[in-house]
This record gives structure tokens, sequence and C-alpha cells, in this order.
């Protein structure tokens, strides 16, 4: 199950940050050419873009933790033996994942407060819930990818031992 929902949403970050990043550029551009060809500002374009750009970058987050190209200090794990090595490697993605559980549990708090207090973007007046949902969306997707990773560690240890005992 796990398997499936990890290729699920990776599925779904790699299309929406696509498509998100497009939209970005596109209101960008637009923008420049309402500015200077068409001389009338298209004001909200800068509050959008900065939108679009928080959910591309808490997406991307997710998908730097399915890819495992989050920055980290691994010169002193990578002089470990191998059965060490594996357990280090599976209690750090742990210790990740917990991080993420947290920022998750603290994101969700602060979209439910701005759900209640209805707050509203300045310019494009845009609730700000909808803003900020990427974090709680971002660190969900983040969690089950780590749960998948932790889950296939382990069960590749449990392979290893089971050809080493036949």
């Amino acid at each position: 199950m796990l398997k499936k929902l990890d290729q699920a949403f990776s599925k779904v970050e790699g299309f929406l940050s696509v498509v998100l990043f497009l939209a970005m550029v596109a209101i960008v551009c637009w923008s420049v050419i309402c500015r200077y060809a068409l001389k009338i500002p298209f004001l909200q374009s800068e509050e959008l873009a900065r939108y679009l750009m928080i959910y591309i970058v808490y997406i991307g987050t997710s998908i730097g933790v399915k890819s495992k190209s989050h920055i980290g200090v691994e010169v002193f794990v990578d002089m470990l033996p191998e059965k060490i090595y594996k357990k280090v490697r599976i209690f750090t993605e742990i210790l990740c994942m917990l991080m993420f559980v947290l920022l998750f549990v603290l994101s969700l708090q602060m979209f439910n407060h701005l759900i209640m207090t209805k707050q509203m973007t300045t310019t494009t007046q845009i609730p700000t819930a909808v803003v900020f949902f990427c974090l709680p969306m971002g660190f969900f997707m983040g969690i089950i990818h780590y749960l998948y990773s932790i889950e296939t560690m382990i069960k590749d240890i449990m392979h290893r031992k089971e050809e080493i005992e036949a």
C-alpha cells in the first residue's frame, strides 16, 4: 500500500511542480508585457508568482525526500561498515520523518487557525489558508516518502539476513 501511495504522490508532485512552474513563468511574463508593452501594471502578478513559488518549494521538499537529494553530512556515515551503515541510515530516515511529522502537525495547526480567522491576502484577496495549505500537503507527502523508504530499507536488511542464513 505504501508503495502505491508513494508512486501516486510522486506522479502528483511531478505534475504539480511542472504546472505551477509554468503558471509562475506565464504570470511573470504577462506582468512584464503588461507593464512595458501595454503600460498597464498587473498588480497581482508579484503576489501570485510568490504564492506559486511557495507551493513549488514545499512540493519540491517532498520530491527531495523521495529522491534522497536533501543536503546531509555523510562523510562519517560513509566510513562505517555496511551493517552499521544501513542501521544508521534507517535511524536517520526515522529522525527526519519525525521532524516532518512535527512540522506537519504544526503546519496543520497554523492552517486550521487561518481557516478560523478567514484572513485574506493583500492584493489578490485569496484566503491565506489556501496559500498556506502547501505546508501540511508537502510535509504529509514527505512523511509518506519517508515511511516507504524506511520500509524498503528494513525489508532489504531482512532479505540480506535470510540470504546469509540460507
